[in-house]
């Protein structure tokens, strides 16, 4: 089953809400939400000159030594921001509700660089210590924050978007989601896949773990290489093609607590594609860290199937989970590979 496609032009910023035309895409979103978790959008809003030269950034960041990448390693940052290597982040079985976090040691064939919104050292937050919340590492390379920041500001755009329709599908005023109480935390996350030809995997090891994600949504750029495979509700491992110039979106674990999985937060995994290497760019939209998630009024027609929970704990708790500079099992059998 093709994941289905929606414009997300009527929700952009600046259009009066709700009216006819985002009301029919709302609808359209929930019924695809209903099927399967993700959707591709147009109508994004990010300029293709704005994402070329943010996905040449990028490329420029993977394409150093890694003693240069080391340099801004996500050890060396209190807040969770900086250069992850390979095999040191381990996704698979870190699915909601399967309870499979840390059967798997073997990490994943891909490296990172982790960034969120930058906080100064004045910020509410960081006086507080509450985690995540701090400044980036940044590459010493020129033009690359530029790019990032102009590419950041593009995604939210999107993911607002995103949000405003999901709102209205639910019956609830457009703005609920961009409203809560408290930072929405933005986590972008530059990714780099190599070949599987130049790779010698573990049993069963992939360039991306099977995985839900952890917050509401996923914005999802890529470079068109492909990978990207999802699982449907009826247990099905599909390629999700993604047309140039289209985004991925998913649901998350704390949307699908939000609305007692009327929208599931599907597994997914990648695999590295062969003879090419494979970059993408994860938009990771998280509620305020000090938010309580349980279901929505409008979701409620059936019987609860979540507990409520904080959202910064639980994003944490995933972390813990699957990152090795985190977790002392996965980092024990990183040097013993």
């Amino acid at each position: 089953m093709a994941i289905p496609t929606v414009d997300l032009s009527p929700f952009a910023t600046g259009l009066v809400l709700p009216g006819a035309e985002a009301e029919t895409v709302a609808s359209l979103i929930d019924q695809a939400l209903r099927r399967t978790g993700f959707l591709i959008v147009t109508g994004h809003g990010v300029d293709p000159a704005v994402k070329d030269a943010y996905f040449g950034a990028m490329k420029s960041f993977f394409a150093l030594p890694l003693e240069a990448k080391e340099v801004i390693a996500i050890g060396n940052s209190a807040c969770h921001r900086g250069y992850v290597g390979f095999a040191s982040e381990t996704l698979e079985g870190a699915i909601a509700g399967e309870e499979r976090i840390g059967e798997k040691l073997a990490g994943d064939m891909k490296e990172t660089l982790d960034t969120g919104t930058e906080h100064g050292p004045d910020h509410p937050e960081v006086l507080a210590g509450t985690p995540l919340h701090g400044p980036n590492q940044f590459p010493d390379i020129e033009g690359f924050r530029k790019a990032w920041e102009d590419y950041r500001s593009a995604v939210i755009e999107t993911a607002l978007r995103v949000q405003r329709g999901l709102a209205m599908a639910l019956h609830l005023s457009p703005d609920f989601f961009e409203s809560q109480p408290g930072e929405t935390m933005y986590h972008l996350r530059l990714i780099h896949y190599p070949p599987m030809d130049r790779l010698t995997p573990e049993p069963g090891q992939l360039g991306c773990g099977a995985h839900t994600d952890y917050g509401t949504i996923t914005v999802l750029g890529d470079d068109g290489v492909g990978g990207l495979q999802v699982r449907m509700r009826s247990g099905e491992w599909v390629d999700a093609v993604v047309p140039d110039g289209h985004f991925v979106v998913n649901i998350g674990d704390l949307m699908a607590i939000w609305t007692n999985d009327r929208w599931i937060s599907n597994p997914h995994r990648v695999v590295n594609p062969p003879n090419t290497d494979r970059y993408s760019s994860p938009l990771f939209v998280t509620p305020p860290f000090h938010l309580r998630i349980e279901t929505l009024s409008t979701c409620r027609d059936e019987p609860l199937r979540h507990e409520p929970m904080f959202s910064g704990p639980y994003l944490l708790s995933r972390f813990d989970g699957t990152h090795s500079y985190r977790n002392e099992l996965l980092e024990e059998h990183n040097q013993a590979s």
